[in-house]
């Protein structure tokens, strides 16, 4: 009897080690599950979270800066154009004004803002506050522009874009504000 129960114990032992999993497979499971995550979660959150208002600050931002910094490289002015009813952006390379008065412009490279963002307006010291039509932004050869204010806005949010005319400084603020 004290043989048929050993024998039991020893089946029974042997058949729980069997369906458990040890802690070396619990842990490679675990590393392969965070392995996946740490490589999808980024592109899942760009695809399913990008906030387009954001995304078309950034741009604007990046144009703004590259523009400046091209305009410095080459000694050479541009024009920055935001068309408010057909939502795009566009820039202009300004060349010398010829001794006939001719103003050339070259190299027309334009951004598509998103259908669900809009420009509300666009203020520069200069020229005031255009919320219509085409307003214009001229970059200076040494990378100057006017102080200017750039309002956008989606069906539920608004940003404002300060940009200073001299040190290259830029300020995004959430909601519409304007200079104090």
């Amino acid at each position: 009897m004290a043989a048929a129960l050993h024998k039991m114990r020893a089946f029974s032992c042997r058949r729980r080690n069997e369906d458990a999993f040890t802690l070396i497979e619990l842990l490679v499971v675990c590393l392969l599950i965070s392995i996946m995550l740490v490589v999808s979660v980024p592109s899942l959150r760009d695809a399913l979270l990008t906030d387009e208002l954001k995304a078309t600050t950034r741009k604007i931002i990046g144009t703004v800066q590259g523009l400046r910094e091209e305009a410095v490289r080459g000694q050479q002015p541009y024009m920055l154009y935001f068309d408010m009813e057909k939502k795009r952006i566009w820039y202009e390379k300004d060349t010398e004004i010829q001794q006939d008065g001719y103003e050339e412009k070259k190299t027309k490279t334009s951004i598509q803002v998103p259908s669900s963002v809009r420009t509300m307006d666009v203020w520069t010291k200069s020229d005031g506050k255009q919320s219509q039509g085409t307003a214009g932004l001229w970059i200076s050869r040494q990378g100057y522009m006017d102080m200017t204010v750039i309002h956008l806005t989606d069906e539920s949010n608004t940003m404002s874009i300060f940009f200073s005319p001299f040190l290259g400084s830029i300020k995004v603020v959430d909601g519409y504000a304007d200079l104090e």
